[in-house]
């Protein structure tokens, strides 16, 4: 046994008169060291990082996490955009990051998205596949039929970054968005398998909805194929809220011919909770290059307040709010690539995370919530009629 063989060590190198106290007060001493490195890969550091066009702590912590890669990084991203006219801008960085990973051995593995619904997407990332493939990166495609909406981050296995950042220009420059830094041995090898289940085309089935248990949680959600696992947990964390519910979204839809849709029972579980005294905030996104987006949250707007919901606010249309995030009671939050919309909700990949009872890393998001909410406006009735000029 380790803590005998350390006994031994120690009585054996002391002199036989010495006080039995000081003895018994080592070993308790090399018995905790012991005790916590055991129990260091279980445990768990969490970093909020909340950009603001100001501000790029995604940016910063990603360069960060590549940088000190050991052993391997794998990358799942909607979009990542080469920008070959800039060789010295911040996509460039992380690109030259990754390549010298390579040249030290780290094993880096990148699937990018391959959609039929957006054929500028594709577009978009089999150039920036070509050029890093150019760099000696490994870079497979996803499944045209699924969109992989995902933007997730696994570095050696116990590093995880995730949330609402693509990897392109606009991301850094002028959007809002919500990530994290997720350090956690169990939790990077959970991704990981997921990971490598989609690099080597093979079913992944360990994505059930989990049972949400009593106490501080730490869950990941992996929406895939036939598994809806964001929809389950925040059905049920919505349906239990008793306090407060804040929500910040790019994209909220509601669908009048799809009364049953995932994305409508969403919405409905936000007007029960506000009909039973809870406060419902709900921040959504209006921007000056998607009409699509702004007319869906327009329309969700307003079956909202026709519900009694009226605490709803737009965004600047100077910037773009990507995030995707939910407060609930103060102490629940869930982030990561999940919009409320059909595809999202039922169809494409995506990836998130769910933080219970952490209140120190509540208390960040619900502070970044509170700046978003503060500076945005109530939309007038002129707004909600589509005039946004």
């Amino acid at each position: 046994m380790q803590h005998s063989s350390l006994l031994c060590k120690i009585t054996s190198s002391m002199n036989k008169k010495l006080d039995t106290i000081v003895v018994v007060l080592v070993l308790l001493l090399a018995l905790l060291v012991n005790h916590y490195a055991s129990a260091g890969p279980d445990s768990v550091s969490i970093i909020p990082l909340l950009d603001k066009p100001t501000n790029k702590p995604y940016f910063t912590n990603l360069i960060a996490a590549i940088t000190n890669a050991q052993r391997s990084i794998q990358v799942l991203m909607a979009t990542a955009q080469h920008y070959p006219d800039y060789p010295e801008g911040l996509q460039s960085m992380i690109y030259d990051e990754l390549e010298a990973a390579t040249k030290r051995g780290v094993r880096v593995s990148i699937i990018l998205d391959s959609s039929n619904w957006s054929k500028d997407i594709t577009a978009t990332n089999e150039e920036t596949a070509c050029a890093l493939r150019d760099r000696g990166l490994k870079v497979k495609f996803d499944n045209p039929e699924i969109t992989t909406h995902s933007k997730l981050v696994i570095v050696d296995r116990k590093v995880v970054i995730l949330g609402s950042s693509n990897w392109n220009y606009p991301t850094y420059a002028d959007t809002y968005q919500t990530n994290v830094v997720l350090k956690n041995r169990k939790a990077g090898q959970y991704f990981s398998r997921f990971f490598l289940s989609l690099w080597e085309d093979k079913p992944y089935t360990n994505v059930q909805p989990p049972v949400l248990p009593d106490g501080p949680t730490l869950i990941p959600l992996i929406s895939y194929a036939d598994s809806r696992t964001y929809y389950s947990v925040v059905k049920r964390v919505l349906g239990n809220a008793e306090m407060s519910i804040d929500l910040v979204l790019f994209k909220m839809v509601y669908y009048p011919q799809f009364k049953d849709s995932l994305s409508n029972q969403l919405m409905q579980k936000l007007a029960d909770a506000s009909g039973r005294g809870v406060q419902v905030r709900v921040l959504l996104d209006v921007n000056s290059w998607s009409d699509e987006i702004n007319k869906r949250n327009r329309e969700t707007t307003l079956w909202l307040l026709g519900k009694g919901l009226e605490t709803v606010r737009f965004d600047s249309l100077e910037h773009t709010t990507h995030s995707k995030l939910l407060i609930v009671d103060k102490e629940t939050t869930v982030l990561g690539s999940t919009n409320w919309s059909y595809y999202s909700l039922t169809k494409n990949t995506e990836v998130d995370l769910l933080i219970k009872d952490s209140r120190k890393v509540t208390s960040a998001f619900s502070r970044y919530f509170s700046s978003l909410w503060d500076q945005a406006m109530t939309p007038s009735r002129k707004v909600l009629s589509g005039e946004l000029w």
